[in-house]
């Protein structure tokens, strides 16, 4: 009786992994500000005066920042610089030395920093729309860079502007 009962509930568990039943992994497009994410559904937006967008879930933010090419000709970057152009002035206006990646598309640089005693990862990813520079951060608690570094760069691949 023992082992029977222990058999069904083994099955019924795995029937509910494999259908996803006991997590909640579907996707959800999320659209604020004429720009778009594939994220985890879970997220909620927030208001935030220094960024344009900001969502935040249980474990992880991401900030998005909107910086028109006509505010950035102050700056000598405009609709004719590029991606890297855009990413190597926001770490100088930073003071940040990281390194600017290049990979899947993407050009991006991670980072990490203390906010109120407790340190943070963030992978801040660059994209250019038609009339703008965008800068994504997305960021959590260090202790959980190695579960959401790859993921943060699959939501990033998601981003798109209208």
């Amino acid at each position: 009786m023992k082992k029977s009962i222990l058999t069904i509930f083994l099955v019924v568990a795995l029937c509910l992994l494999g259908t996803g039943c006991l997590t909640d992994t579907s996707d959800k497009t999320y659209t604020s500000h004429g720009m778009s994410i594939t994220m985890p559904d879970g997220f909620y937006e927030k208001s935030l005066a220094s960024v344009t967008v900001y969502f935040e879930s249980q474990e992880t933010i991401v900030t998005a920042l909107k910086e028109d090419f006509t505010t950035l000709e102050a700056i000598n970057l405009g609709k004719n610089s590029t991606l890297k152009d855009y990413g190597q002035a926001v770490l100088a206006n930073n003071q940040k030395n990281e390194e600017l990646k290049e990979k899947d598309g993407l050009t991006y640089f991670t980072y990490t920093t203390s906010v109120s005693g407790k340190n943070f990862f963030y992978t801040a990813v660059v994209y250019k729309a038609d009339d703008s520079f965008w800068l994504l951060n997305f960021a959590c608690e260090d202790s959980n860079k190695d579960k959401y570094e790859d993921i943060f760069l699959k939501w990033a691949k998601t981003v798109s502007f209208s």
